[in-house]
């Protein structure tokens, strides 16, 4: 996936090195976000379910370790001391699945989630959102972040239901929400429009490439969001 950009100067610095310029159109060639050590853990635990199937094989084919598991839940269900012991067999035999199951799928979302993120964060500089505010901005959006059974993205309105959007089936895309974050968010993004949601030179009564905000809008703010407006200069009217 590459993602289009006009200016680059608002990218944070772990995000340049996938920047490419070919005939004059700046990217970002986000295939390249998957961090090294991600991908190496996967293949690992790749590498010891395969060992663990060679482990398991020593007990027979599928079918014969299905057959044996049929004998323990029928000795488990006849109760008694040998029912007791077949059912501990059995126990332990799903908890040691479930648990290895569970740290591969911890593992997967894991993937997905920073890599959402990052992409995020990539879309976000893409409509002119100010250095200051991408963090807080990005980490805040992701609760607007949900995944299909095939890891793809899914983008919900504030409410929890799908956003409309222009991607596949008339769903959002992250670059839908950057644009949506960004006109929700004036006050943290560039001026003259860089990006597609900041505000023209001087709007509002302030000087030329001066943001300003209205009082309600700087009392909705959080923390983060004053602060990144204070810094790039904005003023508060009422």
């Amino acid at each position: 996936m590459q993602i289009e950009l006009s200016d680059v100067s608002g990218l944070p610095e772990a995000l340049k090195p996938i920047v490419a310029t070919v005939d004059g159109k700046t990217t970002l060639d986000l295939s390249k976000l998957m961090p090294a050590e991600d991908l190496t853990g996967l293949k690992t635990a790749l590498l010891r379910e395969r060992e663990n199937a060679g482990a398991y094989a020593k007990f027979g084919k599928p079918d014969e370790i299905a057959a044996k598991i049929a004998d323990l839940e029928a000795k488990a269900a006849k109760g008694g001391k040998g029912g007791e012991e077949a059912q501990a067999k059995l126990d332990a035999m799903a908890k040691e699945s479930a648990d290895k199951i569970g740290a591969l799928e911890a593992k997967y979302n894991g993937v997905l989630a920073r890599t959402a993120q990052a992409e995020l964060k990539a879309a976000l500089a893409g409509v002119g959102f100010i250095p200051e505010a991408l963090d807080d901005v990005t980490i805040s959006a992701m609760a607007r972040i949900r995944f299909n059974d095939d890891g793809s993205v899914k983008v919900v309105t504030t409410d929890g239901k799908p956003m409309i959007g222009s991607g596949a089936d008339h769903g959002a895309t992250l670059a839908d929400l950057a644009k949506e974050l960004a006109a929700a968010k004036p006050y943290a993004v560039r001026d003259a429009g860089a990006g597609g949601g900041g505000k023209p030179p001087g709007q509002g009564g302030g000087k030329p490439g001066q943001t300003t905000v209205t009082r309600a809008q700087w009392d909705a703010m959080d923390h983060g969001a004053r602060a990144a407006h204070s810094k790039s200069g904005g003023k508060v009217i009422d």
